[in-house]
């Protein structure tokens, strides 16, 4: 088949449709195009966590060129009983839409987002991931005063991901200075998947 062409698509196209393409084509050899380096970081990590090797290569007029190296489709284990005491704990996901808690008074709104995520570390079990949305990306990027607690909830293996669309329109995807700068479909996945989600 013709290389995958993903140029010019918005978020979260060029994953899913990478996405599909590899579960289409089983022991394949996929090439994949696109124009945005955080295009080409997102869909690197989808097939790596769907088993495919990536190879990726800058091209002369800018763009990137993705080699996907598939396997063979993973038939699910059957699961092993699990009795009460030994199950997994539930882990939470953490969705945060803004870099204030609340209406009202903004100032007022600071304070309590500070407290807010301070107060995480004491969650037991800790959540799963945080992610950042709309104004919420401000927090992860170079300025926040959050960014010492942020990094320290990622050192206790809380995933931080801030949406790639968002830190796009607010001119800050090169400011990230914690997590992952992830997209709609890595969002999405993660809300989808999460038994609970707590919105500050």
């Amino acid at each position: 088949m013709g290389p995958l062409d993903l140029r010019g698509l918005p978020c979260p196209e060029p994953v899913v449709r990478t996405k599909k393409a590899i579960e289409a084509n089983p022991n394949a050899v996929l090439v994949v195009l696109t124009d945005q380096a955080s295009q080409r970081d997102n869909i690197a990590r989808m097939a790596r966590s769907l088993g495919a090797s990536v190879q990726s290569e800058a091209l002369p007029n800018g763009d990137f060129q993705l080699t996907l190296t598939t396997g063979a489709p993973q038939r699910a284990a059957e699961p092993a009983p699990v009795t009460e005491p030994c199950a997994a704990p539930v882990r939470a996901v953490v969705f945060i839409k803004n870099n204030v808690v609340a209406h009202g008074d903004p100032a007022l709104g600071r304070i309590l987002m500070k407290a807010f995520l301070k107060t995480l570390k004491s969650l037991d079990p800790l959540p799963s991931a945080i992610l950042f949305l709309n104004n919420g990306v401000h927090l992860t990027t170079e300025g926040s005063e959050e960014i010492p607690i942020l990094t320290e909830l990622a050192s206790l293996g809380i995933e931080i991901v801030s949406c790639g669309t968002c830190l796009d329109f607010y001119k800050k995807l090169d400011q990230v200075r914690v997590g992952i700068v992830g997209n709609m479909f890595d969002i999405v996945d993660r809300l989808h998947r999460a038994p609970r989600v707590i919105a500050p």
